[in-house]
């Protein structure tokens, strides 16, 4: 089986894994900064744009489910002005603001763990490829269908992981694209618009 290419757009061809990697990081504090809601929307919706761009495979399904759940949790601490009751269950202001603001902020950090870790990684040393190889791994459990576990879980994770196995040590036909400075002043402009949007908005 042969690994599909890792470069994809326009972009990724003028960045390497490597350099994605770094970005990522980079970009990943900026999320966790106690911004207001609304910035964190802009962020998550920037980012979602540019994980099209980058032709990036998007589960919507599991991404909604996701952002949901992390409302739902925060709700079960409610406080500040009562907005509606649920039954005997109070939705709160501060509770659905703060279940809000964390949602998205989760949610663009899974949106930088797509973007950021792309199949030809390869860092360097021992660690390093156990590292690339781990990230792999990551990625591609990110990507696939796990509606399938609901079936046979047992027997469709053993084949899950198997698939994963062949689909991350495959070797590639496509050579590693090295960065430009094109793709590097779009990244640093990214990395740019995110700290300041969330340190204004914080």
């Amino acid at each position: 089986m042969r690994r599909p290419a890792a470069v994809t757009s326009w972009l990724d061809r003028r960045l390497s894994a490597r350099v994605l990697l770094v970005w990522a990081g980079g970009v990943a504090p900026s999320m966790l900064l106690p911004a207001a809601p609304v910035v964190r929307a802009l962020l998550l919706l920037l980012l979602l744009l540019l994980a099209l761009a980058m032709r990036r495979r998007m589960r919507w399904g599991r991404t909604a489910a996701f952002f949901a759940a992390v409302v739902a949790f925060n709700l079960a601490a409610p406080g500040g002005r009562v907005l509606l009751t649920v039954g005997a269950f109070p939705v709160t202001e501060g509770a659905l603001s703060a279940g809000l603001a964390k949602a998205f902020s989760l949610t663009s950090l899974l949106l930088l763990s797509k973007l950021g870790i792309r199949r030809d990684l390869e860092l360097p040393g021992r660690a390093g490829a156990l590292l690339s190889l781990t990230l792999a791994y990551v990625r591609y459990l990110l990507d696939a269908d796990l509606k399938l576990l609901a079936r046979d879980p047992i027997a469709r994770l053993d084949g899950l992981l198997l698939e994963a196995q062949a689909a991350v040590t495959a070797p590639s036909a496509a050579a590693a694209p090295r960065s430009t400075a094109a793709g590097i002043g779009i990244l640093a402009a990214l990395a740019a618009l995110s700290w300041t949007a969330a340190l204004a908005g914080s």
